[in-house]
C-alpha cells in the first residue's frame, strides 16, 4: 500500500516528459518550416527580378567553349546590342593589361534572348541568335579597371524581333543620385552551374562619396551602392549594361526602354560597384558603330591624293 503512491508518481513523470519531449519535437518543425518558407520568400523578394523573354532584349550574355564533346557553352561576361551587328561590353572580358588575349577567340559566342548560363549553339533563330566575334575594338588608354569599353563587330549582324533589339545609349555626360536597373545571374534551380538572368535596381552614389570609401579617383566612374543581403545570392554581370530611366538624355527615346549609361567593370563585396561611363566616350563608341568608320590616316591621305 505504500508503494502504489511512488508507483503512480513515477508514471506520470514518464507521463510528463514524453508529452514535453513531444512538444519540443512539434515546436522545432513548425520553427523549421516557417524558417525554410521565410528563407524562401526572402530568396524571391530580395534578390531582384527574373527576366522573361523580351523583357531585356538588347543584353546579350558572352559564351566560351566548355565542353568539347557536348558542343556546350558557358558565359563568362556579358553585353548590350547598340547596333545591327555591335555590341558594348567590356574590355576586361576579353584582354589583360597588357593586351593578351583572355580567351581563344573562335570559341567565343555572343548570344542574345537567351536567359541562363549555359547552353548550345543552335541554327534556330526564332528566339536565340548565336553570333561569333570579329574584331574587339579597345579604348587607346586601357588599364583595367580604367578605360574599360569595349565595342565587338560581329560577323553576321543581329535579326530584330521581340526578343532581340537594340539599346540607345549616353549622349552626355551626367551624375545620377536616385535607382537605375543592372544585371545579375544567380541560381534559382537544383543545380547551381546553371545561373538565371536577373534584373536589379541599384541606388546610385554621388561621385565623392564613392571616393572617400574606395579611396581612388571615379571620374571615369558612376558608382552603386551594394547591398549586403544580396552578397551570396549573385553579381552583377561584368560588362553588363546599367539601365537609367526618364534621365533628359537626347538619346533617350522611350522611357520605358531606359537608356544604357554605363557598363560594370568592377563588383565589390561591401564597396560601391563601378561602372564605365558611356556618355564620356559617346563620339569613340558612336564611331566605332558605324559602318563607314575607317582609319583617320588613310582619310587624310586619301584627301591629299585627291586634291594632289
Amino acid at each position: 500500500l505504500l508503494k502504489s503512491p511512488k508507483v503512480t508518481f513515477g508514471r506520470s513523470f514518464f507521463g510528463i516528459i514524453t508529452v514535453l519531449c513531444t512538444c519540443i519535437v512539434l515546436s522545432y518543425e513548425n520553427v523549421t518550416n516557417v524558417q525554410l518558407r521565410s528563407r524562401r520568400n526572402r530568396l524571391r523578394t530580395n534578390f531582384g527580378d527574373e527576366v522573361q523573354l523580351g523583357e531585356w532584349p538588347h543584353h546579350v550574355l558572352i559564351f566560351r567553349l566548355f565542353d568539347k564533346a557536348n558542343l556546350l557553352y558557358r558565359a563568362f561576361c556579358a553585353g548590350s546590342i547598340i547596333r545591327e551587328d555591335r555590341v558594348l561590353t567590356s574590355t576586361n572580358c576579353f584582354f589583360t593589361n597588357r593586351k593578351n588575349p583572355r580567351h581563344k577567340f573562335h570559341q567565343v559566342r555572343f548570344v542574345a534572348g537567351i536567359l541562363k548560363t549555359l547552353g548550345k549553339e543552335s541554327d534556330n533563330e526564332e528566339i536565340e541568335q548565336w553570333r561569333s566575334l570579329k574584331h574587339v575594338y579597345t579604348q587607346k588608354f586601357y588599364r583595367f579597371p580604367a578605360f574599360n569599353l569595349a565595342v565587338v563587330k560581329l560577323t553576321k549582324p543581329w535579326v530584330f524581333n521581340a526578343y532581340v533589339n537594340k539599346i540607345p545609349y549616353a549622349s552626355i555626360e551626367q551624375d545620377f543620385d536616385g535607382v537605375c536597373t543592372a544585371t545579375a545571374v544567380k541560381a534559382t534551380r537544383s543545380w547551381s552551374a546553371v545561373k538565371y538572368l536577373y534584373t536589379e535596381e541599384v541606388e546610385m552614389m554621388q561621385r565623392e562619396e564613392c571616393e572617400k570609401l574606395l579611396c581612388r579617383s571615379c571620374r571615369l566612374f558612376m558608382c552603386t551602392i551594394f547591398d549586403n543581403r544580396n552578397q551570396y545570392a549573385y553579381s552583377e554581370t561584368e560588362g553588363g549594361g546599367l539601365v537609367c530611366y526618364e534621365t533628359g538624355d537626347p538619346a533617350e527615346v522611350d522611357e520605358n526602354q531606359g537608356v544604357l549609361v554605363a557598363v560594370t567593370s568592377i563588383v565589390n563585396i561591401g564597396l560601391p560597384n563601378l561602372h564605365m561611363r558611356v556618355g564620356a566616350f559617346n563620339k569613340w563608341v558612336t564611331d566605332l558603330s558605324c559602318d563607314v568608320y575607317v582609319n583617320k590616316f588613310i582619310m587624310v591621305l586619301c584627301i591629299l591624293i585627291l586634291c594632289y
